[in-house]
């Protein structure tokens, strides 16, 4: 009786210790947090956008970061509250903020590739139903 539990308990342990290591890192499907998910989406724009000029790629290299931060900063601050509707305008607000940063940095031409290769907004859609969030 005794070794029967004790094999049940090392066969839980085992299997809960399995699942932990079993997640990706940053705990996401997608194999990151939201710093890998801009560095991604940067690494993209520039294999994409092949004639950026140095000065556009140390502008949007300065935006990235900037983004990342205060990506990173309001996703600890939002995830205290219960409120998805606040959370989900905040994102929204977030990047509409960087879209407008990068369009400010791109010619006509080049946006429209950045706006084709943006990371998936998952749901995020402004009130037109439009998946980019910016209006067009």
């Amino acid at each position: 009786m005794k070794n029967t539990f004790r094999i049940s308990l090392y066969a839980s342990l085992i299997m809960i210790t399995l699942i932990s290591f079993s997640q990706p890192p940053g705990g996401r499907r997608n194999g990151g947090g939201p710093e890998e998910m801009v560095k991604r989406e940067k690494q993209t724009l520039y294999k994409k956008i092949t004639d950026l000029s140095e000065d556009q790629k140390l502008l949007l290299d300065g935006i990235y970061d900037e983004f990342t931060i205060t990506l990173k900063e309001s996703i600890e601050e939002l995830r205290a509250s219960n409120d998805r509707e606040g959370r989900r305008e905040k994102m929204l607000a977030l990047r509409k903020e960087k879209d407008d940063l990068v369009k400010d940095v791109l010619n006509e031409e080049q946006y429209k590739i950045y706006t084709s290769i943006r990371a998936p907004r998952r749901g995020l859609r402004n009130q037109e139903g439009n998946p980019n969030g910016d209006g067009q």
